[in-house]
């Protein structure tokens, strides 16, 4: 396993802490991006997004520690709640995909691209991947 945190995985974390700020301020200001989404601004889906907001500022947040962290083991166990968190977005999106129509196109291709860049974080860093090549 290697100790130091590799290039590509601090490559993630910045990728993520970019997305994450963008994503946290629009469900943040539901008002604005529920319509970008073809959904309806309610105060009840604004409450909504704002909690998914508060969820993803503070993931964004780890990507933030994870980027200026030095060692594997300081940041394993976010890479692990990325992963698990993107892997049930991505099952409450397929769930879901007829509440956001095409405008779920975006969403798919951030999480998918998330979830895997995360993904082979950790099987690079475990040597895994190595391992699976063989």
């Amino acid at each position: 396993m290697a100790d130091e945190i590799q290039k590509f995985t601090k490559l993630t974390f910045l990728i993520h802490l970019v997305l994450g700020l963008i994503f946290t301020v629009m469900y943040w200001i539901p008002e604005i991006s529920a319509p970008l989404f073809g959904l309806t601004y309610t105060a009840q889906s604004g409450a909504l997004s704002m909690i998914i907001g508060a969820a993803t500022a503070g993931l964004t947040a780890t990507s933030l520690f994870g980027y200026v962290s030095q060692e594997w083991k300081e940041v394993k166990i976010v890479v692990i709640n990325e992963i698990v968190w993107l892997a049930g977005s991505l099952i409450a999106l397929i769930i879901n995909v007829t509440v956001f129509g095409l405008s779920s196109i975006l969403l798919f291709i951030v999480v998918i691209a998330l979830l895997l860049l995360f993904l082979l974080s950790f099987l690079q860093q475990e040597e895994i991947i190595g391992e699976l090549i063989k």
